[in-house]
């Protein structure tokens, strides 16, 4: 046997060493993703012109789009959209760049991220690597593999979003600037991602990490935007900021895109280096080993999904706490805020962005939601369940105290975002009836967090391998919120976030409430009913 595996490995090093089987690990990702890719890139790239018709309706005359500018170009608003340029000279076309360029860098950077952590650390932790690896297979096949792939990727990206924008009356240049600046951010992010799967053992973990690089640059993009509407000192420190820093339609500068390149090109020599470095399957960052047995607290379903929540709920957590003490400080930079069709007129600007962002809070809760029931469908597949069920564990005591564990975890993430964002906003405005108020604006939105859990919990009860279209009632729910304001009613009536009145701008009612609640419940029961009479899928 030694000498077979002898000849195995010199035969794969006589074929090409570390590199063998990249070809055919690419043709096999590329039939794996080719739904999920072309839909991801086609969409993204459709925002264009979206956005463009949204930015028309909105502003229809000169003096509507001046004023809107004005508003984008303060403070506040900067640090969601970055620096501008050429609005002196202010058409459609630049409002565009300027409010939504940092929609698009965000899109495909966890397009990245997620397409590098899925084809890397999910294939060696789900253990079919090691079976790939079993055959002549180089040692960076896959990891070449999944970066060519994100290379492709970006190239088609760029492609579509450079047609779309030249529809849109962008000059052909500018437009393929504005489409390679986004590209280059998602080959920086898919680098990132690479170098956090020779961390950490698990998926999530690799893209929690690289979503958390993402987070601080834009963060650091954003503060420097606020420095300066043309961006101040700390914008040439995050990936993002290099991109909007080309400067497309005003003054236009390429070489910004070269510290991507040489950033993408630093990160992916320390991806491989990283993977020489270690083991199939284990990560640089050692796993801390268990306990020999369990505590005594873990003798239910419900304080054994509390013990596998428990690391999440305490991450999503503290993420949720600093984001609302920060939104809730920036509403002092509300105060002389200039009408919008998203923020409201007048005196109530101030109320609409504290109501948008409980909104915004309430969606992070959502991906919290999601994710949860999403970790039930991995324990099932990877066949942890089973075993579980051979006990007195009956279907229903589990996936029911899962699910309750999830809910009570979502409220109280929705308790902690509204009271920080509170807190914040009281400290700045110097009221403190903030805390209160906002506290009580984020939970009114707890019954749409609840049926949307309720989704995917039916899903997984009857369909687990369709449980994805969670995702999709969350992002059109976003999509409907945030960017369709001239939607036939009908359309937002199927949302799930539109129908909860926004606090504080809006009224409390008590009806939608109800209604989302009742119809929350009936649905868990129904995936309840649909878990306890199909088999267990242990692939």
């Amino acid at each position: 046997m030694t000498a077979t595996v002898t000849r195995h490995r010199a035969a794969a090093g006589s074929r090409g060493g570390a590199l063998t089987g990249t070809g055919i690990l690419l043709r096999l990702a590329l039939r794996r993703d080719r739904i999920k890719l072309p839909a991801w890139t086609l969409i993204t790239a459709l925002f264009v012109p979206y956005f463009f018709v949204a930015a028309t309706r909105t502003n229809p005359t000169p003096e509507a789009l001046h004023s809107t500018m004005d508003m984008v170009n303060s403070p506040m608003p900067r640090l969601f959209t970055g620096p501008s340029y050429g609005t002196g000279d202010l058409t459609i076309q630049r409002y565009l760049i300027a409010v939504y360029f940092v929609e698009f860098l965000l899109g495909a950077a966890l397009m990245n991220i997620l397409l590098i952590a899925r084809h890397t650390r999910a294939e060696e932790q789900s253990g079919r690597a090691e079976l790939i690896r079993a055959a002549v297979v180089g040692r960076h096949a896959a990891l070449t593999a999944a970066l060519a792939l994100a290379v492709i990727t970006n190239a088609v990206l760029a492609v579509l979003m450079t047609a779309m924008a030249v529809g849109v009356g962008l000059p052909a240049g500018s437009a393929l600037l504005f489409a390679a600046a986004t590209a280059a951010t998602g080959l920086v992010f898919a680098a990132v991602t690479a170098v956090c799967a020779q961390l950490t053992e698990h998926s999530r973990a690799a893209a929690g990490i690289a979503g958390g690089v993402l987070g601080v640059a834009w963060v650091i993009r954003g503060i420097g935007a606020v420095q300066d509407v043309a961006g101040g000192r700390l914008t040439w420190l995050s990936p993002l900021g290099w991109s909007q820093l080309t400067r497309v339609l005003a003054g236009e500068r390429w070489w910004p895109l070269g510290l991507s390149v040489v950033l993408a090109g630093i990160l992916v020599a320390a991806a491989y280096t990283l993977a020489a470095r270690r083991d199939l399957g284990a990560g640089l960052i050692a796993s801390r080993p268990g306990p020999a047995s369990a505590s005594r607290w873990l003798r239910s379903p419900a304080t054994l999904a509390l013990r596998l929540q428990r690391s999440s709920i305490l991450w999503w957590g503290g993420s949720l706490l600093a984001a609302g003490l920060v939104f809730g400080g920036l509403a002092g930079a509300m105060r002389q805020g200039v009408a919008t069709d998203l923020l409201g007129s007048g005196p109530d600007v101030l109320s609409g962005y504290l109501s948008l962002m409980a909104v915004g809070l309430s969606f992070v809760v959502g991906i919290f939601t999601v994710l949860a029931v999403t970790r039930m469908r991995t324990e099932e597949v990877r066949g942890r369940v089973a075993p579980l069920l051979t006990t007195p564990t009956g279907r229903w005591a589990w996936l029911g105290s899962s699910v309750l564990v999830t809910a009570i975890a979502a409220v109280t993430l929705l308790a902690l975002s509204g009271l920080a964002m509170g807190a914040g906003a009281a400290a700045a405005l110097g009221d403190g009836r903030y805390v209160g108020e906002l506290t009580g604006a984020v939970l009114a939105r707890a019954p749409e967090i609840l049926l949307l859990l309720a989704i995917a919990m039916a899903l997984f009860g009857f369909a687990p391998r369709a449980i994805a279209v969670a995702w999709a009632v969350l992002a059109y729910g976003g999509f409907i919120r945030f960017w369709a304001a001239d939607l036939p009613g009908w359309l937002k009536a199927l949302s799930l976030f539109d129908h909860i009145p926004r606090m504080p701008v809006e009224r409390f009612t008590l009806t939608p409430v109800v209604a989302l609640t009742v119809l929350a419940a009936s649905v868990a029961l129904l995936g309840l009913y649909g878990f306890r009479h199909r088999d267990l899928d242990g692939r």
